[in-house]
């Protein structure tokens, strides 16, 4: 919709989506984003864990930042095997670590996440992996440029986080 935020890590329009900034320690939620999940637009699930995994990738992004590892990716570095790839792919670890545990306790979140959310949850993070986005724009998949991981990647992070539970399981390749 043309609209913009500025933030401490400079000006954002709702074209870039949902983004973390470490300046300030925030996370960005921009509407149309899960407007077009709604409506299809982007190919991901139309359902609120869906939604919620994109949200829980973002505040994987301050964990990150937590913990002193954000500043390892390199945006300007791109390419399959770069640190930004391997934050990006930590974050989605995180965001499935928490649906691990958001329906879990008498302080539950949620209710008990069902196998077919978390196939939904997977196809979202199927559907915004590098390689689908470059197709679906018409272009020749390119590893060389990703900046966020293959879509097979991106499922396979979030699962790990699910499955796993614990932050171990998703420092694995993520170390220093």
């Amino acid at each position: 919709d043309g609209s913009s935020v500025s933030t401490a890590c400079g000006s954002a329009t709702s074209s870039v989506g949902p983004f973390y900034c470490p300046g300030d320690s925030t996370v960005y939620l921009d509407m149309s984003f899960f407007q077009e999940m709604e409506g299809g637009v982007i190919g991901a699930a139309d359902t609120p864990l869906a939604e919620e995994y994109i949200v829980a990738h973002e505040f994987g992004h301050h964990i990150q930042n937590l913990q002193g590892n954000l500043g390892l990716s390199d945006y300007n570095d791109p390419g399959e095997d770069s640190n930004a790839v391997k934050m990006e792919l930590q974050a989605d670890c995180y965001a499935g670590l928490w649906a691990s545990h958001a329906d879990k306790g008498e302080n539950a979140l949620l209710e008990p996440i069902t196998q077919d959310q978390v196939q939904q949850a997977i196809t979202t993070a199927q559907s915004i992996g590098d390689d689908a986005i470059q197709e679906s724009a018409g272009q020749e998949v390119n590893p060389d440029s990703w900046t966020h991981g293959s879509s097979e990647q991106r499922q396979e992070s979030f699962l790990r986080g699910y499955q796993g539970g614990t932050m171990e399981s998703c420092h694995e390749d993520f170390r220093r």
